[in-house]
């Protein structure tokens, strides 16, 4: 049983005396933690325990909870905690992690260990009825006993541009193996204009596309038109990998669109067509620009494969490129401070990143345009923020496409860590009793005025090390604080608008189960 109290140096009344909470070390090995949240951020609609999880895949007999039971529930936070058994030793080790909610679109999540690693990830929901902005989606339901009889259309309806697709009858659903799904098909067209690309995989610099000829294409940036998913699936959560006939697509763009030459599309132009074939980007062809009854450009194809789509030509991008290495003061930091790359013949901004000012810490800029740049970094962080209106370092021009070292020289000194210490308090006469101590106590932050889901890590102390230091807490702000031993099965603390006053804050843990 654990009482969790926390104070600063100087407080002395706790809202959490003389409460019990039992809650259980986790795994440590082969664990699996997949947080769901609402891909929008300020859509706080989504309720983790309404969402229902279905365990499939050729090793989901090994699935267990983060404690190791057979009881496995997600976190009102939406952590799902779960992990590969201990003495489940096939390796590699695969599983499908199914969350369905109604309202929302099924996600179904592949996982293989290879060995004994732990696995983070984090998977957004898509409420069908706010979804991001730039981003529409149809669904379809269709038996498999009326495939025969039945022509599908699937049509997004977003604001500025649409994507259409016509299943003929005796289209059906072909798993991996190319044998014939059975049962009811949900088929869901998704289209995402440019302001939504980052919900698409691998669409900014790629790497090893291939031509229409089969042949790996150098690395480049794409620029886009537009992209769109077709995936599909029946009621078992089986998911189509093909459609057994081509099925033709129609694909708006937007009429202010241009080509990287500067000129604006037009009817009449071709533009490259891409699939995300086997998780590579393939060109399919260059179908010509139309336009429609509604004055909408537009390009047509035909598909059979269930994947991401898009539209999109190719900049050449520096296969390899200079690498940044800091030289400063600093050692430990956990926050990263902005730079921005700035073109020498315009002056204007080419690039925006954050790094580590940690001393020898290296960054690699290979895979940008060619250009002639120089570098600005700032006293401003991931953090709290900071001050952008000066640059404290700039460096000598260098060219993007050059291999070599830009040495990065802060002189400024470094910044004061947060120290934060866990103290186990035992009655007089007694000690800790070390083996009792929870193996480790995640603590995370929010800053005050943050968004409800901005949980943000700050550390994790353990059995033998408790205590640590900390550049992501500021003294004199404010913020929420929540730790546990294991975030899966809850945040056994809460503690709202927590004031930093000094560079030392601590935690109490006033229990005589780890006393002896």
């Amino acid at each position: 049983m654990l009482i969790f109290i926390i104070s600063s140096l100087y407080a002395c009344n706790n809202p959490l005396e003389d409460v019990s909470i039992k809650i259980k070390d986790p795994l440590t090995s082969s664990a699996i933690n997949l947080t769901y949240k609402n891909a929008v951020a300020n859509d706080t609609t989504l309720v983790p325990k309404q969402i229902k999880f279905t365990f499939l895949g050729e090793d989901a007999e090994g699935i267990v909870s983060s404690v190791g039971n057979k009881k496995i529930n997600i976190s009102r936070e939406g952590l799902l905690g779960i992990a590969i058994a201990p003495d489940y030793v096939k390796r590699p080790a695969n599983i499908k992690v199914v969350a369905s909610l109604e309202g929302y679109l099924t996600d179904i999540n592949y996982i293989t260990l290879t060995n004994t690693a732990n696995i983070n990830k984090t998977i957004r929901m898509f409420n069908i009825s706010n979804l991001p902005k730039g981003m529409s989606v149809d669904v379809k339901k269709i038996e498999s006993t009326n495939v025969e009889s039945t022509t599908t259309t699937l049509k997004t309806n977003g604001k500025n541009e649409q994507v259409s697709i016509v299943l003929n009858a005796g289209t059906n659903l072909l798993a991996p193996n190319t044998e014939k799904l059975s049962g009811q098909f949900s088929y869901i067209l998704t289209h995402f204009e440019n302001i939504a690309r980052d919900f698409v995989p691998s669409n900014y610099t790629i790497y090893q596309a291939v031509g229409v000829d089969n042949k790996e294409i150098p690395p480049f940036e794409l620029v886009p038109y537009g992209f769109f998913s077709l995936k599909a699936m029946n009621d078992k959560f089986d998911e189509g990998s093909n459609l057994s006939k081509s099925t033709s697509v129609s694909i708006e763009i937007s009429n202010n669109s241009y080509h990287t030459n500067g000129q604006i599309l037009k009817e009449g132009d071709a533009i490259p067509f891409w699939g995300y074939i086997n998780n590579v980007w393939k060109m399919l062809g260059n179908p010509i620009i139309k336009k429609n009854s509604n004055g909408k450009l537009y390009v047509s194809s035909n598909i059979t494969a269930l994947t991401y789509y898009a539209l999109g030509e190719m900049i050449p991008v520096c296969v390899k490129g200079p690498i940044i290495k800091v030289t400063s003061q600093n050692n430990g930091l956990d926050i990263y401070h902005y730079c921005r790359l700035v073109e020498v013949s315009s002056g204007r901004n080419v690039g925006d990143l954050y790094i580590s000012l940690n001393n020898g810490a290296l960054y690699s800029l290979a895979g940008r345009r060619k250009n002639t740049v120089y570098l600005q970094v700032y006293n401003f962080n991931n953090q709290f923020g900071g001050d952008l209106s000066k640059p404290i370092f700039q460096s000598q021009p260098f060219d993007l496409c050059d291999e070599k070292t830009i040495p990065v020289n802060i002189v400024a000194p470094p910044p004061q860590p947060v120290n934060v210490e866990l103290i186990i308090e035992c009655p007089k006469g007694q000690v800790v009793n070390e083996p009792a101590v929870p193996v480790k106590i995640d603590i995370q932050f929010q800053p005050k005025g943050a968004a409800a889901s901005d949980w943000r890590d700050l550390m994790t102390l353990t059995r033998t090390q408790r205590s640590g230091s900390t550049y992501k807490l500021k003294v004199g702000s404010t913020y929420s604080i929540r730790a546990s031993p294991n975030p899966a099965q809850g945040w056994i603390f809460y503690k709202r608008d927590t004031l930093i006053k000094d560079v030392n804050y601590r935690f109490y843990i006033d229990s005589k189960d780890f006393c002896k």
